[in-house]
């Protein structure tokens, strides 16, 4: 296997962990991201929605009814916050600085790269700066539909619910769980791949020739194929969402029976026996798809 070629199935499997896409050239059920949570005892509606973290943030515009969802609930919960859910102890998140994982010459691209975005350079998160982030924005700024955005589409909802209809948002994931997560991490493969798609601007949707992510179909109906009655068959999914899941659940379920959540994670979270959806109706919790109309 030729070193582009290999690189090429490196970048296959970080995408699949970073945006838990929802097709990989196979035949699809297509069912609607957004799903209505009743039953179990709940007093109101609670509705769970799959992300796809690098699409345009005008998509929250481009569907009315999903907008209209988000008003209609007391607080919103979404994988990341600054009041996690739960009993939070500080941790320290080790990241190594980034001057210590890419050369010279790498570490100049990369910060012209960010300096010319919404972002803005590198140099001053030097010793912060989240890897994994990182390369979600690359992929990101490539696209010609996203390339000025300073949010990501989940974070975006977020902001929506807070600054503009003034309500509460939660974090599923804690300070102790990412520190954990933290330390798995490959940095200098990140690193390799960040500098490889600076370079050369790759298409994530054309990527080796074929279509591993159903990006265009999410973006035109808020659809997608959540497989509910298939076991996670990659490994790179299961890793990366089957404990989380699990870990999420409870935290769910105590806010649920608070008043009405927004839920917004990305939609590899809902996906397979192992998503949100199945081990949410195993609770007892009752969950259809809401059908969204573009504008």
């Amino acid at each position: 296997m030729s070193p582009k070629l290999m690189l090429e199935n490196i970048i296959k499997v970080v995408i699949v962990l970073l945006l838990f896409s929802s097709n990989l050239v196979r035949a699809q059920k297509k069912e609607s991201a957004l799903w209505e949570i009743t039953g179990g005892g709940l007093k109101s509606k609670s509705y769970l929605f799959g992300t796809f973290h690098t699409v345009s943030i005008k998509l929250i515009d481009s569907f009315p009814e999903l907008k209209e969802v988000i008003g209609k609930c007391n607080f919103g919960i979404f994988e990341k916050s600054a009041h996690p859910i739960g009993v939070v102890a500080d941790a320290d998140i080790k990241t190594p600085p980034l001057d210590s994982i890419f050369t010279k010459k790498e570490y100049l691209l990369v910060d012209s790269f960010f300096t010319k975005s919404p972002f803005g350079g590198i140099r001053q998160h030097n010793n912060e700066a989240s890897l994994s982030g990182m390369l979600e924005v690359v992929l990101m700024l490539n696209n010609e539909q996203t390339k000025n955005q300073s949010f990501f589409f989940d974070d975006y909802i977020q902001s929506y619910m807070m600054d503009s209809l003034s309500k509460k948002t939660f974090g599923l994931d804690e300070p102790t769980e990412m520190a954990e997560s933290a330390k798995k991490a490959d940095y200098k493969s990140m690193a390799r791949l960040i500098v490889y798609l600076i370079e050369s601007k790759v298409d994530i949707d054309t990527l080796g020739g074929d279509k591993i992510f159903d990006e265009p179909l999410y973006i035109k109906s808020m659809q997608a194929d959540m497989k509910l009655s298939e076991e996670v068959k990659i490994k790179e999914i299961k890793d990366g969402t089957v404990e989380r899941n699990q870990i999420w659940v409870p935290k769910i379920i105590s806010k649920i029976k608070e008043g009405s959540c927004f839920i917004a994670v990305g939609l590899g979270h809902l996906q397979y026996r192992s998503g949100l959806i199945a081990l949410l109706r195993k609770y007892g919790y009752t969950l259809h798809p809401i059908s969204l109309n573009k504008r």
